[in-house]
């Protein structure tokens, strides 16, 4: 007689060695570590977070020299004095705009007074690194062969 299911004495051996080597302390101390290596993985961003916003749940429970938190620094201006620099700024652009500060003529003195030169001359000394390729003119067209 042939049987395709394997015959009871070789499925109770089997049982046998799973019950042997899954139900002795060793497995359980295995399952207890992966489960709290589970749940820490889990919890950390929630602690993190709670570490991070709350000031006496840190003081009570992180000590201080692993405490590496910085203190907000105070901002230099207000939103409202902030404002009002921007405002003040415009009302001066516009009255040195209406006074005629800002011709062409008067912008090209500027630019050469404050270091940046002509822009011809800086587009020239660099005008090589705008082409594709050192050898070929700007009015060349490029086909793929």
């Amino acid at each position: 007689d042939y049987y395709s299911y394997p015959p009871e004495k070789v499925i109770s051996a089997k049982r046998a060695k799973f019950n042997d080597r899954h139900m002795d302390n060793q497995f359980y101390l295995q399952l207890g570590l992966g489960v709290s290596l589970l749940c820490t993985f889990l919890l950390t961003p929630f602690i993190g977070r709670k570490i991070a916003y709350d000031e006496e749940f840190r003081t009570k429970y992180i000590p201080k020299w692993y405490d590496y938190t910085l203190e907000k620094p105070a901002n230099a201006w207000t939103k409202e004095e902030l404002h009002e620099q921007i405002v003040m700024l415009q009302k001066q652009l516009h009255e040195r705009a209406i006074r005629g500060e800002f011709t062409p003529e008067k912008l090209d003195e500027m630019r050469r007074n404050f270091g940046e030169g002509t822009k011809p001359a800086v587009e020239e000394k660099y005008a090589h690194f705008a082409k594709l390729h050192p050898g070929v003119d700007d009015d060349e067209d490029l086909e793929d062969d």
